[in-house]
């Protein structure tokens, strides 16, 4: 249901048809909906000629008035909109409003006129609302992007980070290409050709080589795209829109203009240092470089190795906070139990013929042979960030805190035998029962978490009065803590029985012996016969829930990985080039040496070791950005600081293990080679 001025608020029009109307909201206005532009497409074909269509929606027919355009996806997942009906009622806090704030106006100041709006609506109609109620406010950006805006920004910033790692590591064999051919430079410069000539070759070719990667980077990003589309969870708003626009591509060309920028410092640097003219006069076609080189060289790689770093302890912040979330104790043993909403269609049901559904239904589920047991829940867990607040207090603390400063807790309605079938323990006390009504002293259960600040103020919880909800009740039971909306933000639970609250139980939990999609099965043919009114939706096992609830940093986990494979991969080639031309240039030093008796070790490692030297200088820039990096994702993390020293010291480790073996091999084949071969050269 969407107020008149909903898509107006939001800024939308419809592609098709008009808007609601205020007239289409009074009692006795003809039924119309407006479609969403997926359902349009799915269940309409994209018909222009829908609009005045009868669709039937709970008994009754609406005529479509309009359809969405498809960017319009609020709230999410919404396929129909229909007027919300004006009611004498009060107390509606479920629904969730939209509202423009002028110019200048903070997010704190509107929280606050919104926090007077409901302490007006308490004192002026105390019998409809309580003074527990309250609003939150929140920025429409953060409502729809949530963590995703962040994990995305890291991913960019790794993305970024790898492409500079690969621009230094082109350069850098580049580089290392000019100094092969430095002796045919040095002659090109002895003939006439002056350096900007030089210069302007080795341009064409790095524009050649940046023309090919950006034609066979683009074509891999169309692939990339597709998999990481059909890959990615499907709550990241707009997903499905991602696709390579001229804003990418412009992007893109840019990076490769960048990129042969990049790989024309290093031959400049050799044209301009005036080690050409040496080299022509020295003539040994393996005589070592230039200084100013050398110093390039390991400029690169100190760059590249400080990248690989940061790249590399974000990745594995990230898989280790991941792994603890999912190895969290989520208070629901068993994952298997299978879930749903029960959505009743028709006219309004009083409580108390409601409640006789739910028994009648979950007396029959419990009797079938395929069912172990079978609940009901106000809100299953991992359905989302927003639930049912209460605050609380103890009778005990009567005085001593300030009525309007109450802590808050998460508050679940629930039927006898649902801690039994979500696997939550039941750790003192006992369950509720269907002798629990509202006829009987009000009683509550409550989590080991809010136990626990009983004890801390020198009580036990089991017998206290807690105040919640409008009511004082006696705690008769304490269950294990569990996590209802987030993992990482774990609350405060305060579970009440069905029969002693007007609030409905909205889902259906069973668990069987069978598989879900049998007691699904089961599930509606009991429905139909037991509560025809009622329709199901939604339906997941818990394991499925926590799954989607995790998808996302399952994903962002993946990119990471990615990521860092890649500069591992980067930073391995630019070590081994590095190594591999430095020995080559030294071929003729080294053979003397071992002509001498130097050992075949030695001469390896004196070949390693400025290498080494460049990537310990990278590994301690690296991470000091690794650093700054941890501390700007901290809320992605769970259960992990950004200066983890075991993270960092693996991640140190594990780079300088890689250059180690990069720059080990080329070396060890140079120093082992016969030096008569070296010596006979020119």
């Amino acid at each position: 249901p969407a107020s008149p001025d909903f898509f107006r608020v939001l800024g939308v029009k419809p592609l098709l048809g008009r808007d609601f109307e205020s007239s289409d909201q009074h009692p006795g206005a003809a039924r119309v909906v407006i479609l969403s532009a997926a359902v349009w497409r799915d269940h309409f074909g994209s018909r222009r000629d829908v609009i005045g269509e009868v669709v039937r929606l709970n008994q009754f027919g609406h005529r479509v008035i309009g359809v969405m355009a498809p960017e319009v996806n609020f709230p999410r997942g919404a396929g129909l909109w229909v007027p919300l009906a004006t009611s004498a009622d009060r107390g509606m806090t479920w629904l969730q409003a939209v509202a423009r704030a002028r110019h200048g106006i903070t997010q704190e100041r509107l929280a606050g006129a919104v926090e007077r709006l409901f302490s007006e609506q308490y004192s002026m109609y105390p019998q409809e609302y309580s003074r527990t109620q309250g609003g939150v406010v929140t920025p429409i950006k953060e409502f729809l992007l949530g963590s995703s805006e962040a994990q995305l920004l890291v991913s960019l910033a790794a993305s970024l980070l790898l492409l500079v790692s690969a621009c230094v590591s082109a350069g850098n064999l580049f580089l290392s290409r000019a100094i092969v051919r430095r002796r045919e430079l040095a002659t090109r410069v002895s003939l006439g050709a002056s350096s900007g000539q030089i210069i302007t070759q080795l341009g064409v070719e790095s524009l050649t080589c940046a023309a090919l990667a950006l034609m066979t980077g683009t074509a891999l990003a169309y692939a990339a795209i597709h998999l990481l589309v059909r890959w990615a969870p499907a709550d990241i708003p707009r997903i499905e829109d991602a696709t390579m626009d001229p804003a990418a591509l412009g992007f893109a060309l840019v990076a490769a203009f960048a990129a042969a920028a990049a790989c024309l410092v290093g031959p400049a640097s050799l044209l301009y240092s005036g080690s050409l003219d040496s080299l022509l006069r020295e003539g040994g076609a393996r005589s070592t470089g230039a200084r100013t080189v050398r110093r390039l060289q390991g400029a690169f790689l100190t760059v590249q190795s400080a990248l690989t770093v940061a790249i590399l302890a974000a990745g594995l912040l990230l898989f280790v906070s991941y792994r603890a979330v999912i190895r969290t104790d989520l208070g629901f043993a068993h994952r298997d139990t299978l879930t749903m909403n029960l959505a009743f269609y028709g006219p309004q049901v009083d409580p108390p013929k409601r409640r006789t559904y739910y028994k009648n239904l979950l007396d029959r589920l419990r009797a079938s042979p395929e069912v172990t047991s079978a609940a009901a829940v106000l809100l299953r867990p991992m359905e989302g960030p927003i639930g049912w607040d209460t605050e609380y207090s103890f009778e005990f603390e009567a005085g001593m805190r300030d009525p309007h400063q109450l802590t808050k807790a998460n508050f679940e309605v629930v039927t006898p035998g649902y801690f039994e079938t979500m696997g939550t323990p039941l750790l003192e006390g006992r369950d509720f029962t269907e002798r629990d009504t509202e006829r009987e002293p009000l009683v509550v259960i409550i989590s080991r978490s809010l136990a626990a600040r009983i004890r801390a103020a020198g009580h036990e919880p089991l017998g206290q009065r807690l105040h919640t909800f409008g009511a004082l009740r006696k705690v008769v039971g304490v269950a294990a803590n569990a996590r209802y909306r987030r993992i990482v933000q774990p609350l405060d639970d305060v579970y009440v029985p069905y029969r002693q609250v007007d609030t409905p139980t909205n889902y259906l939990v069973v668990r069987g012996r069978v598989a879900p999609g049998e007691l699904l099965l089961l599930v509606r043919r009991t429905l139909r016969e037991i509560a025809p009114g009622y329709a199901i939706a939604g339906e997941a096992t818990l394991g499925e829930m926590v799954e989607r609830h995790t998808s996302r940093d399952r994903f962002n986990l993946l990119l990471m990985m990615f990521f860092a494979a890649g500069a591992v991969v980067l930073a391995a080639a630019g070590i081994h080039s590095l190594v591999a031309e430095s020995v080559a240039a030294r071929e003729k030093e080294l053979a003397i040496k071992s002509a001498l008796g130097a050992r075949r070790g030695l001469l390896a490692a004196e070949a390693v070791r400025p290498a080494l030297l460049f990537v310990s200088l990278g590994v301690i820039v690296g991470l000091a950005v690794a650093l700054a990096i941890g501390h700007a994702a901290a809320d992605l993390l769970y259960e992990v600081a950004p200066q983890d020293p075991f993270i960092l010291g693996a991640v140190s480790f594990l780079v300088l293990a890689m250059a180690a073996v990069s720059s080990w091999t080329p070396a060890w084949l140079a120093a082992g080679r016969e030096p008569r071969p070296a010596l006979q050269l020119d």
